[in-house]
């Protein structure tokens, strides 16, 4: 007698036009087949494998992987309190290294100074057999860093903390850092307080660092003639790394659709 299974299978071939065997089967010779083997179906119900390589150029993988990504945003802050919220993001296809000494001349028509720079390193210590873990983040490293060696900046105006690393670098992590930061450092409660985060694939994993910069607020007659360079090193947008120093050119903004 056939069972329910057998009769269900029995009745869609039978019912259904859009489906076609290679081979003409009835009931009887399911009810048999199956019953032996539960490859019997094979002839019936076929799976065809479509091998396609995975297209990073798809929902933007390849652009992210080929831009240098900057988060910027502001801190919004009291005593013994620091917000920092990410508002902008940029996207540029490199940046730029630049000579300490074309810093120099900008920031002193600027009337603005470096006030600190850190460089932390991403460390993990597998605790072994105790239940301890030591786990270092290196945004937070280069911050405690800075604030241990920055000059006073209770007087001034505009602070930015430009904060870089490789692809690798998490933005909650700049965020507590410049957190930390701002209420470890002698800032200004009338003070604005800015940040960049920018991350480029050319700088090694798990490092970062942070430059902290008081921006002055002369300006200089060569100013309407400053390139896009000059514009950024200005606005005090400038990172250090290993003795480096790059920023950003508008001209290399990578503003390419996905």
């Amino acid at each position: 007698m056939m069972n329910k299974i057998h009769l269900f299978l029995a009745l869609s071939l039978s019912f259904s036009d859009a489906f076609i065997p290679s081979t003409r089967l009835d009931s009887r010779s399911i009810c048999s087949s199956s019953s032996s083997s539960p490859s019997a179906l094979f002839e019936v119900i076929r799976a065809d494998v479509v091998e396609q390589e995975f297209d990073t150029g798809l929902g933007g993988v390849r652009l992210a992987q080929e831009s240098s990504i900057k988060i910027s945003g502001e801190v919004r802050h009291r005593p013994g309190n620091a917000e920092a919220r990410a508002l902008d993001l940029t996207r540029y296809t490199q940046l730029t290294p630049i000579e300490v000494s074309k810093v120099q001349d900008i920031f002193g028509m600027m009337g603005s100074k470096i006030l600190a720079t850190g460089e932390g390193k991403e460390l993990y210590r597998d605790p072994g057999n105790s239940i301890e873990s030591f786990i270092q983040l290196a945004p937070l490293e280069a911050a405690k860093v800075a604030v241990n060696t920055a000059a006073s900046a209770i007087g001034e105006s505009t602070i930015i903390f430009n904060f870089l690393g490789g692809d690798d670098l998490i933005l909650g992590q700049v965020l507590d850092a410049t957190n930390e930061a701002v209420v470890n450092m002698d800032v200004a409660t009338k003070a604005k307080v800015f940040f960049n985060s920018m991350s480029d694939s050319s700088i090694p994993a798990d490092v970062c660092s942070v430059s902290v910069i008081a921006v002055g607020d002369k300006e200089s007659e060569s100013s309407s003639s400053r390139s896009g360079i000059d514009d950024a090193i200005a606005a005090g947008e400038i990172y250090s790394l290993g003795g480096k120093w790059f920023t950003v050119d508008k001209a290399n903004m990578n503003n390419d659709i996905a």
